[in-house]
């Protein structure tokens, strides 16, 4: 197949559209996701930047999209108490160049019936990567505060939910975690009060920089798309005899 352009000739060659449309593909998917990064960044440093009062939303409010909506970014309180069998490890997290998890404790509000999830914080991991962190999670009664945290996106994984309990995950998926768990929660991490006790290392806010290195990534990402496209082009168009 030859398309003519000018002195030009366009010569299809499917290998090279086929290797040319994946790697758009792949370019575009890392860009969108870094700059999703960056932008989930500047939202929780806005929040953090105008702390409002503490929001004491009632259990069955979780039910109702809108309320969950309005709620995000707010400064929320809850009371009930954590249910330690169903905390996982939330895998491939860095804090000041080590790798280690955050822990992720669900915990059961008054009503007995709804869980709110929680982000306790961050634990360094072990050069074996299979060995996990021991963990002591309080069952009192108590009541706790947070960042409320509306997750509208899963993270790529490469793996395949497993169809048992797994301790250790790599992305929050509520669709996994409503296959394991029997109680009702809406799509929301409580990123748990720097001040609050049972928990572990938090900083929230975002260091200098990070902001700007997601989206230069980003650009680099996109740079490679179009990159991509040109690589491609050269590799068709000849000129004519």
């Amino acid at each position: 197949m030859q398309i003519p352009l000018g002195n030009y000739v366009v010569r299809v060659r499917w290998l090279v559209v086929c290797v040319m449309v994946v790697a758009i593909w792949g370019c575009v998917r890392l860009g969108l996701w870094q700059w999703h990064k960056a932008a989930q960044k500047q939202e929780i440093t806005r929040a953090l930047m105008h702390h409002g009062a503490v929001i004491q939303p009632p259990p069955p409010a979780l039910d109702a999209p809108d309320t969950v909506a309005a709620l995000h970014l707010q400064t929320v309180e809850f009371k009930g108490h954590y249910l330690p069998q169903y905390a996982f490890f939330l895998d491939n997290q860095v804090e000041q160049g080590q790798a280690g998890f955050h822990v992720i404790t669900p915990f059961l509000l008054s009503d007995q019936q709804h869980v709110i999830w929680v982000n306790r914080g961050w634990l360094a991991g072990f050069a074996d990567h299979q060995q996990t962190p021991e963990i002591a999670t309080s069952q009192a009664e108590q009541v706790i505060q947070g960042l409320f945290w509306q997750q509208t996106k899963v993270g790529y994984r490469l793996d395949k939910p497993g169809q048992t309990w797994q301790p250790v995950q790599p992305v929050i998926d509520f669709t996994y975690l409503r296959q394991h768990v029997p109680y009702v929660f809406p799509d929301v991490i409580l990123k748990l009060d720097p001040a609050a006790a049972d928990g572990y290392l938090r900083h929230w806010d975002v260091p200098a920089g990070q902001v700007e290195k997601h989206l230069s990534y980003a650009y680099q990402w996109f740079g490679f798309a179009v990159a991509s496209v040109v690589i491609g082009l050269t590799q068709m168009v000849e000129k004519r005899a």
